[in-house]
């Protein structure tokens, strides 16, 4: 009997060192910048190999969410970047999740609405910059294939994953920068920060005139 009260309390005191190893809190920000990128942060912890936090998030109430990687910083900190909210997007839903190494979430936070406000005024640092710049957007349903982040611009946006996890370059953002370089005015900002205009024409020259 002593034995089998033993063998109970063990599977129990697993069961709760095992939950506790797995667990994530997301911390709300105060809002998001339209057209700009802001910054998210949570504290987690992770057990078992593989194992990965994720931030997910939609257009508030539209659709299946999308998620980004969440970067590791010492003490258990995480931070990730979304993508730039389009001027309609007024409140972006999200929540942080522990994923396995197959992408299943194992625990996760309570889902925050934050407020995508014009005053709102993020810094990113050089790190979080670099990130912005090269986004990888993973998606939850295959709906998602093949179009754009749904009520977020394209701006960094270069690399999507599939829900069944295959890696792809952003074909729907890269056609757009791809048709933008294509076009006969195409704008550059000048190295002096004061915009030039580049006219391109396929037409042949015409030949010299014959005295």
């Amino acid at each position: 009997m002593r034995a089998r009260i033993l063998f109970a309390a063990g599977l129990l005191l697993a069961a709760t060192t095992a939950a506790r190893a797995q667990s994530v809190s997301l911390e709300k920000p105060a809002c998001m910048p339209p057209e700009e990128n802001g910054v998210v942060r949570a504290t987690g912890t992770t057990s078992g190999p593989g194992q990965s936090l994720r931030l997910y998030f939609r257009w508030m109430e539209h659709e299946d969410f999308y998620w980004v990687a969440m970067e590791a910083e010492p003490g258990g900190k995480f931070w990730a970047v979304p993508p730039k909210p389009e001027r309609r997007n007024e409140h972006v839903e999200m929540y942080a999740a522990v994923v396995d190494a197959a992408g299943k979430p194992v625990a996760r936070s309570e889902a925050q609405m934050v407020k995508v406000a014009s005053d709102c005024k993020v810094q990113l640092s050089d790190k979080e910059r670099g990130v912005a710049e090269n986004l990888t957007v993973g998606e939850t349903s295959p709906k998602q294939q093949g179009k754009k982040v749904l009520a977020f611009l394209c701006d960094g946006v270069v690399t999507r994953i599939n829900s069944a996890g295959v890696r792809r370059s952003d074909e729907v953002c890269r056609a757009c920068v791809i048709a933008w370089w294509q076009r006969k005015g195409v704008l550059i900002p000048a190295a002096a920060g004061i915009a030039g205009i580049v006219i391109t024409d396929d037409r042949p020259e015409p030949s010299p005139s014959r005295p």
